[in-house]
């Protein structure tokens, strides 16, 4: 038996309901009224105005939860696109230590710098430390008051505070 072509038009055009013998059905399914057109009475078992208030105050309620997640998340990808970017450009240029000591050595007198241990032959003039939990291009400056944290992510983080 060979099968009959059947254009792509005919395929997606709707096709009337076929009545087989294994049929049982009465008659066809009543129509549906579209919500937007028709808003049954109460007396009629639909939903009262208040009930519809309400919900659409919830739908409302809703998108604009929708709405902030979605922002808070832009926002946490745009800061790790941006650390990304920051730290592939240290890794091709790393950060200038001995500028940025510098910069705190004018604020502030430096009692002593904390550098990763591959930072500590770029700083001069002033007492350094090898610390092991910071990464290449970090830097905490101790001086007499406390400490100036001069780490990558702190001083990211003040820059995309300035953009927002």
């Amino acid at each position: 038996m060979a099968a009959e072509f059947i254009s792509l038009a005919d395929y997606l055009r709707p096709q009337p309901p076929r009545c087989d013998a294994t049929d049982t059905r009465d008659e066809a399914a009543p129509a549906v009224e579209s919500p937007d057109l028709a808003v049954e009475s109460p007396d009629d078992g639909g939903e009262s105005p208040d009930e519809l208030g309400a919900a659409l105050r919830d739908a409302r309620l809703f998108r604009a939860r929708l709405a902030d997640a979605f922002d808070e998340a832009v926002a946490r990808l745009v800061r790790e696109l941006a650390a990304n970017v920051v730290m592939r450009e240290l890794r091709l240029a790393p950060c200038d230590i001995a500028a940025l000591v510098a910069q705190v050595r004018e604020r502030a007198p430096v009692v002593r710098v904390r550098v990763a241990a591959g930072d500590v032959a770029r700083v001069r003039g002033v007492p350094v430390v090898a610390d092991d939990e910071l990464a290449p291009g970090d830097a905490i400056a101790e001086v007499a008051g406390g400490a100036l944290d001069a780490r990558l992510g702190v001083r990211l983080a003040a820059v995309l505070e300035a953009f927002a």
